[in-house]
């Protein structure tokens, strides 16, 4: 109200909720872009008098797109003509820009109770994803349901984005995993968490120093002392780690249901020679678990036997549609599951059993199907599986759902306050029009449909497809 103004500060609380100070300060980050589109649904609610609670997630938004959250204004005004009073003054997202801080909390993180001498903050929730996940652990082993709820710390350490010293990033802007967002982005956590660097950036401060150079166990004594953090994180100590006789009794107990996953996951390097080990010594479906999970970590010994288990399927098991609220558990099929790990093997001579499954599809099939033929045909990278993916497109329904203008956004919207229908066609046409392209393309359809979400007033389209057009670009 006052105008434009500078505040001079040693140091900033940044809790945007989208990182943005840190990133205007030139802080890594991430967020959707050539990599993948996935992001958590959100909303826009109506508002009716008396009214408390709305709870909606029918659209994405990008918060960084001025064009994209007046679509989302546009369209919601539209979907709730005649069932308002007004609609809510900001997008309803769950999910933000995250910086890259000096530690990104991550899935095994969460799963295996991490615990850091200098956590800030308590998270406590169930895995509630409102979309499809991406990481490897969750290609191989589904989140949990949502009667399963975890308690995930957060150390001080990834809220300081990296080389930058003087700003402490709170809530969704914080750093981790896309994937481990949904456990700590509850709105009570993080009003705990507002509070603790509130009380580190004042005794900053009144001490004279960087957040960095205070004495984290005083600030941890004063939050404990009223209920903020538990006892415990006064002696918990950063000696995360495994031991080799945990490591190999994951390597054997994986295949049952994935068991012990969680910790075979935190070091790779040291897996990778137990799971070849169990491989060769393995047969029947023992053998394929550890050919899923050896292909997931890019080492390609058990292509033929993931081969053989996808052959041996004769149609589509049963998939996932993108589903928003209330989407806890699974987000693929056991086929998709397959597919995935035998694109990431990046094995031409397997293409022939991805290019089985495409031709499988039409457009009624599930989402999940069409995510997990994509992502194969993209990593293996064989122009053979050009033509099928084409002839999908162009198959009735599958085409034509990208957003250009405001009335195209009028429209692009139906009355349920949680649909899904517009996402899951847009998905859908979206992962084969990358896919399509990634093999070299035919007669130049996936790099029109791109240039086409290229301009999407959707902004997490928008920049996935104009950043997969320009990757190849010297």
């Amino acid at each position: 109200p006052q105008g434009r103004a500078v505040v001079l500060a040693k140091t900033v609380l940044d809790s945007t909720g989208s990182a943005d100070i840190a990133i205007a300060a030139e802080s890594a980050f991430e967020y959707t872009g050539k990599s993948s589109v996935a992001v958590q649904g959100c909303g826009l609610g109506y508002f009716r008098l008396n009214d408390s609670y709305n709870n909606n997630d029918w659209t994405f938004i990008d918060d960084s797109d001025v064009l994209d959250v007046s679509r989302a204004f546009i369209g919601a005004k539209n979907k709730f003509r005649n069932d308002y009073y007004d609609v809510c003054k900001m997008p309803q997202t769950r999910e933000r820009r995250r910086i890259v801080g000096e530690h990104a909390v991550s899935i095994t993180d969460i799963l295996n109770l991490r615990r850091y001498s200098d956590t800030i903050s308590i998270h406590h929730s169930s895995f509630d994803t409102h979309g499809f996940t991406i990481d490897t652990f969750f290609t191989l082993k589904q989140p949990a349901p949502s009667s399963v709820a975890y308690t995930a710390d957060v150390p001080l350490r990834s809220l300081l984005p990296q080389a930058i010293d003087g700003i402490v990033v709170t809530g969704l802007g914080a750093s981790a995993h896309r994937d481990a967002m949904p456990v700590i982005r509850m709105q009570a956590c993080l009003q705990n968490q507002g509070y603790a660097v509130g009380i580190l950036a004042a005794v900053a401060a009144k001490e004279g120093k960087s957040v960095r150079q205070v004495n984290i166990k005083e600030i941890q004594r004063r939050l404990v002392a009223i209920g903020n953090l538990p006892e415990r994180v006064l002696s918990d100590q950063d000696d995360y780690g495994f031991t080799d006789a945990a490591f190999q009794n994951a390597a054997r107990t994986v295949i049952n249901s994935f068991e012990g996953l969680e910790v075979l996951m935190t070091d790779t390097q040291r897996a990778i020679p137990l799971l070849k080990q169990q491989y060769v010594a393995s047969t029947g479906d023992a053998r394929v678990v550890y050919a899923q999970i050896l292909a997931m970590l890019g080492i390609a010994d058990g292509w033929k036997d993931l081969v053989a288990r996808i052959d041996s399927y004769t149609e589509w098991d049963e998939g996932w549609k993108f589903t928003a609220g209330g989407q806890f558990g699974r987000n693929m099929s056991p086929l998709d599951g397959l597919i995935i790990a035998l694109g990431h093997t990046k094995e031409k001579a397997a293409i022939d059993a991805v290019i089985s499954k495409v031709k499988l599809l039409t457009p009624e099939q599930k989402f999940s199907h069409f995510r997990a033929v994509a992502i194969a045909c993209e990593l293996i990278g064989e122009k053979k599986a050009s033509e099928s993916l084409y002839n999908l497109l162009n198959m009735d329904g599958i085409r034509g759902n990208e957003v250009l203008d405001y009335n195209a956004a009028r429209k692009a919207v139906v009355p349920f306050k949680d649909d899904v229908t517009f996402r899951n066609k847009a998905l859908k046409e979206l992962h084969l029009a990358r896919a399509l392209y990634r093999c070299g393309d035919f007669n130049g359809l996936g790099e029109n449909i791109l240039t086409a979400y290229a301009n999407d007033l959707h902004g997490h389209y928008a920049r996935h497809a104009g950043q997969i057009l320009v990757e190849n670009i010297k």
